[in-house]
């Protein structure tokens, strides 16, 4: 069934199109970066200017991800009058949100990893990037059905923050360590040093931190309800 779409995308929800594209382009090039072992090569600009040429050229003539998340059509810029009616800042902000921890969640293992604990043990290495990976995937589905209106975007995202949750407080011990060899390996990749104080207050935002943001992300999404109701399923 065709939906009709006669409402012109505004300036910001374009502009948070080429966003999303961003998001997804530098998760490609961190991962074939990290494969063909280029990441300390490449000038810093080089995936900046790429993504804008790329970008730029490919959008009037295929779409984009951007496009298709936010329900834009490629070539009259409409944008869906479904979504339109329904969607609103909070819907779209948790749309977003998720699929920024997706892409994140990526490449994350690829970035000076750590092994970091999950349900309250280390998982081997192997297993950890594949929950990264998994998180990843899911988390993006949930920010694309988020920004559709569909309800499997609420189910998604209450998965990951309620699995968020229980493994921070599984885990609660075990962050400490974690922390403070994080945060080493990062200064030593920055060539930085660490200031006075710097591993103790980052301790004590995790996984403090963790907990805080899923139980928003939770209540955020409560208050999104009203406007997945009367959900149309798209055929």
């Amino acid at each position: 069934m065709e939906e009709n779409t006669t409402n012109q995308a505004s300036r910001k929800r374009l502009l948070l199109s080429w966003y999303i594209d961003f998001l997804f382009f530098m998760t490609l090039w961190g991962l074939i970066a990290y494969f063909m072992k280029f990441e300390d090569k490449a000038p810093f600009w080089l995936p900046y200017v790429a993504f804008v040429v790329i970008r730029a050229t490919t959008a009037r003539f295929i779409g984009s991800i951007g496009y298709s998340f936010l329900g834009i059509d490629k070539n009259s810029l409409a944008v869906s009058q479904y979504i339109k009616e329904r969607e609103s800042w909070l819907t779209i902000l948790l749309g977003v949100f998720f699929i920024l921890e997706g892409t994140k969640q990526l490449v994350r293992w690829t970035q000076l990893f750590v092994p970091q604990p999950a349900f309250g043990f280390f998982p081997s290495e192997p297993v950890q990037i594949a929950l990264h990976v998994l998180l990843g995937v899911v988390g993006i589905l949930a920010g694309y059905w988020f920004l559709k209106l569909d309800y499997k975007g609420l189910l998604a995202g209450m998965a990951l923050s309620l699995a968020s949750l229980v493994s921070a407080v599984l885990s609660w011990q075990l962050w400490d360590p974690v922390i403070e060899q994080m945060l080493i390996k990062r200064r030593e990749y920055e060539g930085r040093a660490i200031r006075e104080g710097e591993i103790e207050m980052m301790q004590a935002m995790m996984p403090e931190g963790i907990v805080v943001i899923a139980l928003v992300t939770l209540v955020a999404m409560a208050f999104a309800l009203p406007n997945f109701r009367n959900h149309k399923p798209e055929i």
